[in-house]
């Protein structure tokens, strides 16, 4: 069970926060970074904010991975760039192997995605503030050269 907040769009509309810790391959660890549970958008996302407090350079991002498919936003398309190999870290869970993805020209917000969240069955209790994740009986369909990601339960006493 994930605690999370409500957020509230300009129109009133109720949005599904939570913090989790990041780590890259080549970084250092990232605590609390804020999520926006986004069942709408294909990626997982971090923000270029989130990006720079991992520790990245303009150059650095510059020379990341550039997505080949197609995205877009409500406001057209974007260039995405891709970092491989991060760990997120939530509650009881990590889950290894992630690819994250960034807009180097437009700005983002740190999204949690379908991604990532086509491994789970997933549930939002807003009564109680929590988000229920659990981990999918079946494998789900992989887009080509898409690795797999790995989901474990980790003991809360032992950090990164």
């Amino acid at each position: 069970m994930i605690p999370f907040k409500i957020g509230f769009t300009p129109s009133g509309l109720g949005r599904v926060e939570f913090r989790a810790d990041v780590m890259t391959a080549d970084r250092m660890s990232l605590r609390s970074i804020l999520f926006k549970l986004d069942t709408a958008s294909d990626f997982t996302t971090l923000s270029l904010t989130d990006l720079k407090r991992l520790g990245y350079t303009q150059e650095q991002l510059q020379e990341c991975k550039i997505f080949e498919g197609s995205a877009s936003t409500g406001g057209g398309d974007l260039e995405l760039r891709y970092i491989e190999n991060v760990s997120i870290k939530f509650e009881d869970r990590e889950i290894q192997n992630a690819r994250v993805f960034f807009a180097p020209k437009t700005k983002l917000r740190s999204l949690f995605g379908c991604d990532i969240l086509k491994y789970f069955n997933f549930s939002v209790d807003y009564d109680n503030g929590s988000l229920m994740l659990s981990k999918a009986s079946k494998s789900p369909a992989l887009s080509q050269g898409e690795t797999p990601i790995q989901i474990y339960s980790i003991n809360l006493n032992k950090g990164f």
